[in-house]
């Protein structure tokens, strides 16, 4: 980019800020079009039918799923059709993240300038990737050799900063003579890179790449763009920009090896009210003085820096710096500046600069599955007919299911500028800003790339209403599809998504290179809904061993072993803490538990070891190690304790109990024990960093609404959203007809179990199975599956256990769902240890179902058992 254009935009910047108010004003009424759903590719089901065993299958199907490859028609991909030179090109440009852009100079004659093919064709040319022959063609249409796709790579290599392995055996194939010169080097660099290998000691250099081989090769250079984003390296030449108004600085960013940068920086700001981030990092100050913060991310990583604006010197001293600068300017004449008609010339043109999101088709989804409850109590908040793109002072308003994805398609594509939405926190009313914001661009709406990250520091304890408007600077990308997402703790409100272009913009700051959309953040879409999937009651803290969980006792617990001693698979991958049931509801007795669960050898010291053995077994302990996710519960602040404990040794001890104080001072009371406790829970947990341990959540330990307990409910919701400050998932287990069961979603609950209680001395019916299943769906709850060391001896026990089992699996509830699973104390293990075949079998069935492999259909009836 020229200094003249640069020059330009730094002048016109601040005139954007108000013409982009402007245009908002003036943009009139939004056809109801709107509503219209854009459906992303990524939601898209491919199948092939025709890859068989092809040794490319995996490659192909996942690229496929990506939308970054596609078939021939009637479901065919023809794995060995010959791929051409024009249609390698889209493929590279999609896996390297290069981004497409429009042309008017054709200078190859086989591709014109409306050519499908020219964006990405063009955009390797100027990357000095694919260049053309000596007749003025790039052979487009031709079928590509192995040693041109040699070329290409290590040409892309270079480019986007791939690491090049270290050789340490000379590269050396018997079909060298038929290699041409230009082709060996690359050649070797490919084969070193494992990119491309040969067969039978040649390299076939002249002959023609397939699809398959083409898809193959595809993913391992996706994957290592996977690689370079997710240990992105960079520093900024500021940690902080402080600057008057009206003046400029410029973030510049480098690599920490001092190499080119694999991806293009992307420049985001949290208050576009106050300046502008343009797309090299130059930020422009604004009129009015305050304070905000600048994101800069590349590939996936996201540092940030505060921002302070100050007012401008006084009129008097503007003179006293007039008079200066005009004396050096007699002296000095600095050209690279453009002159006051020509800036004024460029500013003119940010006239072009139009928010082009009102009036085109948007949808809006759920990380995760939706949830028809809270589906329905954001529909009070719909915010303005024609949705989140009308230019309106309405809010709308999403509640729960973890975050949005908004996706807006253009009428064509765009040279974009920015991409910004304006969210409000009120906390209370539980409405909070989202953590961040993040943008993914598309030219067809199915590839994506990631276009970075916008974060603010607005904490979430802040009590006074607060408007951000969080906005990402984008450099030189055309595109037709935007994608906004944004988490939801309990109730997050917005307005006004823009998506602002420049048609006439000219701003050439070379070729952009973004990764694909982060496949962490994808998968935690997926399982957004679903992070867990079998959690195990684990009680400790009384009755001795009973309560004391060992290295030992976890091992067969988070792991599926078999039972010659193999480790297999997963078990359960959620643990849940909890006291038993005759816990003091006093300070003491609080600390105590505290005290036995963070101890040495034991409970979450024993789960933490048991999972780094799971992980030495499963060969994963140096490579991709799993995690275990712990629930941890809080006590009950029963309302007939009225001797709690001092929080503090000037504070008197705390009352449960309304008698004598009141209930909105039990309340209070009940509400700040808890809440030192979390606190100090939290304390405890970050201080010990379990590294193969990940909190996931908080379980609310009674068992029913309390209704004559003090604002119940409130305390309950109270809960929620300090758990959910916490980036926490919120559980509760409340047994089969408690009080409040229908009510779990609207005290902010994110899941409920139903506990059946089977095990009581009482025979259980298969009717009484089957009801608790029909509550569990009429109410969108979890199942608890119930076992104690009586299904071991007792046929009435062992066929309420199976029954319970035939019962869920007859429904489909053993699939994709989550459940909760209580067997007494440790009962399970016994079954996982037992060389009773009938015994050991129970264990075995319960991993079966877990992974929707169980198969019994019949009930157990009578005194039946093996």
């Amino acid at each position: 980019m020229s200094k003249k254009r640069m020059g330009s935009r730094i002048a016109a910047a601040c005139l954007a800020l108000s013409l982009a108010v402007t245009a908002a004003q003036v943009a009139g009424a939004v056809p109801d079009t709107t509503s219209t759903a854009v459906e992303s590719g990524q939601d898209q089901a491919v199948a092939f039918t025709d890859l068989g065993n092809s040794y490319a299958k995996d490659a192909i199907n996942r690229l496929a799923s990506l939308q970054l490859i596609g078939g021939q028609g009637d479901g065919l991909f023809h794995p060995q059709n010959k791929i051409t030179r024009q249609d390698i090109a889209v493929l590279l440009s999609k896996v390297v993240g290069l981004q497409p852009e429009s042309t008017d100079d054709a200078i190859f004659e086989d591709v014109p300038a409306d050519s499908p093919y020219a964006p990405y064709i063009y955009g390797l040319s100027d990357l000095g990737v694919m260049n053309g022959r000596n007749n003025n063609t790039v052979g487009a249409a031709d079928p590509l050799t192995r040693q041109e796709l040699a070329v290409l790579l290590s040409r892309l290599m270079e480019a986007s900063q791939v690491a090049k392995a270290v050789s340490t055996t000379e590269v050396s194939y018997s079909d060298e003579q038929d290699m041409a010169d230009y082709a060996k080097e690359a050649i070797a660099e490919v084969t070193n890179q494992r990119w491309m290998q040969g067969a039978g000691g040649n390299f076939n250099p002249l002959g023609n790449v397939t699809r398959a081989e083409a898809a193959v090769i595809a993913e391992r250079v996706l994957n290592a763009r996977f690689q370079q984003a997710e240990q992105a390296d960079f520093t900024l030449n500021t940690a902080s920009l402080s600057l008057m108004a009206g003046t400029s600085e410029r973030v510049k960013v480098a690599s920490a090896n001092g190499e080119k940068l694999p991806f293009t920086p992307i420049y985001a700001f949290d208050r576009p009210e106050l300046g502008s981030i343009l797309p090299d990092g130059t930020f422009v100050a604004g009129p009015t003085p305050g304070k905000g913060n600048v994101s800069v991310t590349m590939g996936y990583k996201t540092k940030t820096i505060p921002v302070e604006i100050t007012n401008a010197p006084q009129p008097e001293q503007q003179d006293e710096q007039k008079d200066d600068s005009t004396r050096e300017a007699a002296a000095t004449v600095d050209e690279s500046q453009p002159a006051e008609n020509e800036e004024a010339g460029e500013a003119a043109e940010q006239d072009d600069l139009v928010n082009v999101a009102p009036g085109s088709f948007t949808s809006v989804k759920t990380f995760g599955p939706p949830d028809s409850y809270f589906q329905t109590v954001e529909k009070q908040y719909p915010g303005p007919v024609g949705g989140l793109v009308t230019p309106s002072e309405e809010w709308t308003g999403f509640n729960r299911q973890f975050g949005r994805k908004v996706t807006v398609a253009l009428s064509q594509d765009k040279p974009l500028e920015r991409v910004a939405l304006t969210f409000r926190q009120q906390k209370s009313s539980g409405i909070t800003m989202p953590e961040s914001m993040d943008v993914e661009v598309s030219r067809d709406g199915k590839a994506w790339s990631y276009a970075g990250k916008v974060v603010h520091d607005v904490p979430v304890s802040e009590d006074k209403q607060v408007v951000r408007t969080l906005s990402v600077t984008l450099p030189d990308i055309e595109a037709r599809y935007v994608r906004v997402s944004f988490p939801v703790k309990v109730f997050a409100f917005a307005r006004q998504l823009e998506v602002w272009a420049n048609e006439s913009s000219s701003w050439r700051g070379g070729a952009v290179l973004l990764p694909p959309p982060s496949p962490t953040q994808m998968m935690e879409d997926i399982k957004a809904g679903n992070r867990v999937e079998n959690m195990l009651l684990a009680y400790s803290g009384a009755y001795g061993d009973r309560g004391n969980w060992t290295k030992d006792d976890f091992l067969p617990m988070v792991g599926y072993r078999t039972s010659d001693g193999y480790m297999r698979d997963q078990m359960f991958d959620t643990v849940l803490f909890l006291p038993y049931q005759d816990m003091a509801a006093t300070k003491v007795g609080w600390q105590g538990y505290l005290n036995d669960l963070f101890g040495t050898n034991r409970q979450l010291d024993a789960l933490n070891s048991a999972m780094r053995e799971y992980n030495r077994l499963r060969g994963t302990l140096y490579t991709t190690p799993t995690q275990e996710n712990v629930v941890l519960a809080l006590p009950y602040p029963a309302m007939s304790q009225t001797n709690f404990g001092k929080l503090a040794d000037n504070k008197p001890s705390l009352s449960f109990n309304p008698a004598g104080i009141g209930e909105e001072q039990a309340y209070e009371n009940r509400k700040q024990a808890l809440e030192w406790y979390f606190q100090e829970l939290l304390k405890r947990w970050n201080k010990a960093e379990y590294p193969y341990l990940k909190l996931e959540g908080i379980y609310w330990f009674h068992e029913l609404i309390e209704d004559g307990a003090p604002k119940e409910r409130d305390l309950i919701r109270s809960m929620a959203s300090m758990v959910h400050d916490e980036a926490l998932r919120f559980y509760w287990i409340p047994y089969y007809g408690a009080p409040g069961v229908q009510e779990w979603k609207s005290l902010y609950f994110d899941y409920a179990f139903l506990q059946p209680n089977y095990y009581s001395d009482k025979p259980v019916q298969l009717d009484r199975i089957e009801g608790v299943l029909d509550t569990v769906s009429k109410y969108g709850m979890g199942v608890e599956i119930e076992g104690d060391e009586r299904m071991y001896r007792d046929p009435k026990f062992y066929q309420t256990y199976y029954n319970q089992l035939v019962a869920a699996h007859k429904l489909g509830m053993d699939k994709n769902n989550v459940h909760a699973y209580y067997y007494g104390s440790k009962t399970l293990i016994q079954s996982a240890t037992s060389t009773d075949p009938v015994v050991r079998s129970i264990y075995d069935d319960t991993y079966k179902w877990m992974r929707g492999k169980f198969d019994r259909e019949e009930y157990y009836e009578g005194s039946e058992m093996p």
